[in-house]
């Protein structure tokens, strides 16, 4: 029986783990400090959106550039 509470409680902690975390917010206000605490608190993985804003900056910008 404890081995199936055990069990049991390990599958709700997992469950209660979110999935996506986002965070937002202006420059400076401290994003990242906040994102690494939660990454190890949840021991998730943290992915920074600026190098995808450049990205896609870029990917928009492109085709005007291309047909002038």
């Amino acid at each position: 029986m404890a081995a199936s509470t055990l069990s049991v409680q390990g599958a709700l902690r997992r469950a209660m783990v979110p999935s996506l975390v986002v965070i937002l917010g202006a420059t400076g206000t401290g994003k990242s400090k906040l994102a690494i605490e939660i990454g190890k608190r949840l021991q998730g993985e943290i992915i920074s959106a600026d190098s995808i804003q450049n990205l896609l900056s870029s990917f928009f910008l492109l085709p005007p550039l291309l047909y002038h």
